[in-house]
């Protein structure tokens, strides 16, 4: 007599299911070992168009920048001057001198380019000064000691170099007084 085990309902789910899940673990649970090289070029080039579009703005940021910057220099030395003449510093009157790159800080009646006392102040290579409309004519502008007031009032104009349109107009008064718009 031939006796075969009975199977239920129960049992063959079971057997079925627990060697459906034996056959599938290898398959789920492959290991990778690195990565394959279209999945790096995938990384390396998504880094780099990142990169290109942070460094892009930045330097248009920088360059938006550089003519206030520039600007507020220019200023900062015009004040300088002026408050080195007040104070009468070495009993000497002192002025600014404007090219198309600089803008040099001078101690005297007069701008003398060789002086060893001259304070220069260079432009950014994004900003030049693009006009100089001072009283008198010239690009010195010179403070009287005991004022501080100038002869030379009028205008210095800083644009920056790619973008013409682009400009900040520095006054000085006859007072002295500097300021930009």
């Amino acid at each position: 007599m031939n006796i075969e085990p009975t199977r239920t309902k129960n049992t063959e789910r079971t057997q079925n299911s627990s060697a459906s899940v034996l056959c599938c673990v290898p398959l789920q649970f492959r290991v990778s070992k690195g990565f394959t090289l279209i999945e790096a070029l995938c990384a390396f080039a998504i880094i780099a168009i990142i990169s290109v579009i942070g460094v892009m703005s930045l330097s248009n940021f920088n360059k938006d920048k550089a003519l206030d910057i520039e600007v507020e220099k220019v200023l900062s030395l015009i004040t300088k001057a002026r408050s080195f003449t007040l104070a009468a510093l070495d009993g000497s009157a002192y002025g600014v001198h404007f090219e198309e790159r600089k803008a040099v800080l001078f101690k005297g009646a007069n701008y003398n380019a060789g002086a060893s006392a001259n304070e220069i102040q260079l432009l950014n290579d994004e900003v030049k000064i693009s006009a100089t409309s001072l009283a008198g004519g010239g690009s010195d502008v010179v403070f009287n000691k005991l004022t501080g007031a100038t002869a030379q009032s009028g205008t210095i104009t800083v644009a920056a170099v790619r973008n013409a349109s682009q400009t900040k107009m520095i006054t000085i008064t006859a007072t002295g007084v500097a300021y930009s718009n």
